[in-house]
């Protein structure tokens, strides 16, 4: 029977796990084939995790990836497992760039939705980490970006970190500059790092994988 998942997560035995495992992501996003660029976001990271989950048949990694994974009362987009013992190490929060325009979204999606405007849903990506709504007892995690406009990864790095940047003015407490998302090499497709501290729980590093749709 498989063992009970909370939001917590399972760290791994050996830490460079996390490594493999980032290389593995890389690798098959480099050779990923992008759906329509008007795709949603649950149809596109459903076919992330079936490509993720094939190429794991054709090299050796000790990894499985569950789409739209329980975890307690929250839902990831994607977890990531040992495939023996099903303990589930990793969690892949996704989101697309921009986020769709609509009364009910904050565009700041990515980052944060202001929980106090009522007519806002969902919840925000970096947010549910600092949080601890996801991996609240991970060190190490995965946000994928889906770039659906004609922008690129520089623009929204820009973006994005502008974001940070004035919930860092507003609220230091919370947010602060460390939280700025930082470009990673060398690597294959647009991949970016972030350090995020979280009240009474240890800090996780996030790892930001972005999608050209």
């Amino acid at each position: 029977m498989e063992r009970p998942v909370t939001s917590q997560g399972d760290p791994p035995n050996k830490k460079d796990i996390y490594e493999v495992l980032f290389i593995f992501i890389d690798d098959v996003l480099f050779k990923y084939k992008p759906l329509t660029s008007n795709t949603g976001e649950d149809e596109i990271t459903q076919d992330i995790e079936l490509s993720l989950n094939d190429e794991t048949h054709e090299v050796d990694v000790p990894f499985t990836f569950q789409n739209q994974r329980k975890q307690g009362k929250y839902t990831t987009d994607i977890g990531v497992c040992i495939r023996d013992n099903h303990n589930f190490f990793c969690w892949i929060e996704a989101k697309r760039l921009p986020t769709p325009i609509s009364v009910d979204r904050n565009e700041h999606e990515y980052v944060i939705v202001d929980k106090k405007n009522e007519k806002f849903k969902g919840n925000g990506g970096i947010q549910r980490f600092k949080e601890g709504k996801h991996a609240s007892n991970l060190e190490y995690s995965i946000m994928f970006g889906y770039i659906q406009d004609n922008n690129n990864s520089d623009y929204w790095l820009l973006r994005i970190n502008e974001w940070i940047t004035e919930l860092a003015k507003v609220d230091g407490v919370f947010w602060n500059y460390e939280d700025l998302l930082k470009k990673y090499s060398p690597n294959k497709c647009d991949r970016f790092l972030s350090e995020h501290k979280r009240k009474e729980k240890n800090p996780i590093i996030l790892h930001h994988y972005w999608i050209k749709m």
